[in-house]
């Protein structure tokens, strides 16, 4: 199991999203990756219409999370708090499992010369909740690592809180900012739902995204 240690610094606001672009004069880099997270909305396959798992492409899944359909009985549906730009699925903990998790490994490597140089940040967001006053919640963690593993940071967004939601099934977003530790190689992506009340885990997840900046 990955620690979970180390700080974040929240922000507001943060879309799911990157673009590329060029510092102004005098200025440091400002170009940006595109969003690192593999399939972040949960889009690239059919989602589930029951909350059986089924398979999330770009994911490694422990337990039963999985993707969603919104819309599907007793999940959030379309018009719901979430993504103003949401597809047709979300990320979620699926059926009976207590806790639940998606995860994958990212190769930043290619940008090794500009973090270890200090110049790269990183913006870390997602839409994040939950059902109606139920205490289920998703938590998105990234585990900043050197070569061969080694632990260097993390930085995380969530839990989503019923109170947060005013007891109303939805997602909110939420955000996190900051520098990429220097001998940064791979950033570890952890999509934690845990469930408090119930039969189905119902942390809910959509529209992850991770981009680099100065790289």
């Amino acid at each position: 199991m990955r620690r979970k240690i180390g700080s974040v610094v929240v922000c507001g606001g943060g879309g799911a999203g990157g673009s590329a672009g060029t510092g102004g004069a005098g200025g440091g880099s400002t170009v940006q990756t595109p969003n690192l997270i593999v399939n972040g909305d949960g889009e690239a396959a059919l989602g589930s219409t029951d909350g059986s798992p089924v398979s999330t492409p770009g994911w490694t899944s422990t337990g039963e999370a999985t993707a969603i359909r919104y819309d599907s009985s007793g999940y959030p549906a379309s018009t719901d708090q979430g993504p103003p730009d949401r597809g047709s699925n979300f990320l979620a903990g699926g059926e009976n499992d207590d806790s639940s998790a998606l995860s994958q490994v990212i190769d930043v490597s290619t940008y090794a010369t500009a973090i270890d140089a200090g110049q790269v940040t990183y913006a870390l967001s997602g839409y994040l909740g939950g059902w109606q006053d139920q205490g289920d919640a998703a938590t998105l963690q990234v585990t900043f690592e050197g070569a061969g593993a080694l632990f260097l940071g993390t930085a995380s967004i969530g839990p989503v809180t019923p109170g947060d939601r005013e007891d109303v099934t939805g997602l909110l977003l939420r955000s996190a900012s900051g520098p990429v530790p220097a001998g940064t190689r791979s950033v570890a992506v952890d999509l934690t739902m845990i469930r408090q009340a119930g039969v189905n885990n119902d942390g809910y997840a959509d529209d992850l995204a991770l981009v680099l900046s100065g790289v």
